[in-house]
């Protein structure tokens, strides 16, 4: 899960490097803090996100974890919500999967957070 979650936030920075920036360490990204999500003082700040030990911290419930899992989630939907993409979720035992524009499905993930990454990787893909 933790090489997953990593393999998509790459994707992010590489497809947007306006919403998402790699950093110097392979685990540890950069997401764009976006108005509507989250009240700042600068239009340009950003939110440290990790993929290491995502695994562990789920299962260990550490609340940094599901704060930066909401906050990748939130940040796409609204993105999909300003472009007007419709975006479903799934929720069954092997996982969570997130459809946008009806056609766009992503694999099960355990966190919705992950499976909306995954769907919005594929949007920008196409």
């Amino acid at each position: 899960m933790n090489t997953t979650y990593q393999q998509l936030l790459f994707k992010w920075s590489t497809l947007a490097p306006y919403e998402c920036l790699a950093t110097d360490h392979h685990h540890k990204f950069k997401v764009k803090i976006l108005a509507a999500v989250e009240k700042r003082n600068s239009d340009n700040a950003w939110r440290l996100v990790t993929s290491e030990n995502l695994a562990w911290r789920l299962a260990n419930d550490q609340r940094v974890v599901f704060t930066q899992l909401n906050f990748v989630l939130l940040t796409i939907l609204h993105h999909c919500a300003a472009s007007y993409y419709k975006i479903d979720f799934t929720f069954a035992p092997q996982g969570t999967t997130a459809v946008i524009c009806n056609g766009l499905q992503s694999q099960p993930h355990p966190h919705l957070a992950i499976a909306a990454l995954d769907a919005y990787i594929q949007l920008l893909e196409f």
